[in-house]
């Protein structure tokens, strides 16, 4: 068999490197292809029920609704509106006065169930995530209605407890106990979630630094505080954003309580629940919509110093 010439060997070697170069090229197109079908229908659900509402809550805000004649537009009177009435400055300290209770039990409750399960590593830590998320299991109405029995001197299991805590009304539900009432009922509902996470990124942790860090002489707390804390920055970021967001929109728990204990919560005692007057008691959707752009402008400022402040999405964060 004669021998191929050179021009032949390079025809085909060039036939080879262009056929790994289609292969490599539609190997990445089938990569791009598969994270944009994961990716759309997130952005399709974003955009519809998110940026949509979004947008047309922003331009219902300038749309004033006086008692006696038609609509008209105004940039800023609406939020004038909202700022100047003495409701929203009441629910605002209201819902301050909540989330300065619950976020830091919360968090507090978290990290130190969290860090106890990990470093009590036994055959029942699957039970114990299990009880602890149990409780999240009921939320919403459903939890607030239960939490209603609770907190009831007249039906509670803890009725002994709450008998001298409770009012010339015979509860304890009233304008002032709510933000502790709530924040029991925050922690009970939503802890449990929180604490899986944490305790799977625990986990997650490399064992060669921990030991590292203990064949250096570090205790308990100084590995707890110097090593598994930084390396969770990111998963407190994320515990805060999503909690501080809740915790602004706090709305079916005090209006479930307050429809129970009859007179002793104001209707309006929430951020959202002034809103739901505005649209609904007073079909003043302008307003309602103006406090929601408050609102949203609040988290979003919040949530950015918060990622600023961790890192969230440096690489090294987790």
């Amino acid at each position: 068999m004669a021998p191929l010439s050179s021009s032949a060997v390079r025809g085909r070697s060039g036939s080879r490197s262009r056929g790994r170069t289609r292969s490599q090229a539609r190997s990445r197109f089938r990569s791009r292809t598969a994270g944009v079908s994961f990716v759309l229908p997130y952005l399709a659900a974003l955009v519809l029920f998110g940026l949509v509402p979004t947008v047309y809550g922003i331009a219902t805000s300038f749309s004033v609704t006086p008692v006696i004649g038609d609509s008209y537009t105004s940039l800023t009177e609406n939020y004038s509106a909202v700022l100047s009435d003495y409701r929203t400055l009441r629910a605002a300290q209201n819902v301050g006065s909540y989330l300065l209770i619950w976020l830091p039990s919360m968090l507090v409750v978290v990290f130190a169930v969290a860090l106890a399960m990990d470093a009590r590593r036994t055959r029942f830590a699957a039970l114990t995530r299990f009880v602890s998320y149990v409780p999240g299991a009921v939320t919403g109405a459903a939890s607030a209605l239960l939490w209603l029995f609770m907190f009831s001197p007249a039906a509670s299991p803890a009725s002994a407890i709450l008998r001298p805590f409770a009012g010339d009304s015979g509860t304890v539900i009233s304008d002032g106990s709510l933000p502790v009432i709530l924040s029991v009922m925050g922690i009970a509902a939503g802890a449990g979630g929180w604490i899986v996470l944490l305790y799977g990124a625990l986990t997650d942790i490399s064992r060669d630094v921990l030991e590292a860090a203990e064949l250096d002489g570090a205790g308990a707390w100084h590995v707890v505080w110097h090593i598994k804390l930084p390396m969770l920055r990111s998963y407190i970021g994320f515990i805060f954003i999503v909690s501080l967001a809740n915790g602004f929109q706090v709305f079916v728990e005090p209006q479930v309580l307050g429809a129970g204990a009859r007179g002793q919560v104001d209707s309006t005692w929430s951020l959202n629940q002034l809103v739901f007057s505005y649209a609904t008691g007073e079909s003043n959707y302008g307003r309602a919509s103006a406090l929601s752009v408050l609102l949203l402008v609040v988290t979003v400022t919040a949530a950015v110093i918060v990622i600023r402040k961790t890192r969230f999405y440096s690489k090294d964060a987790a």
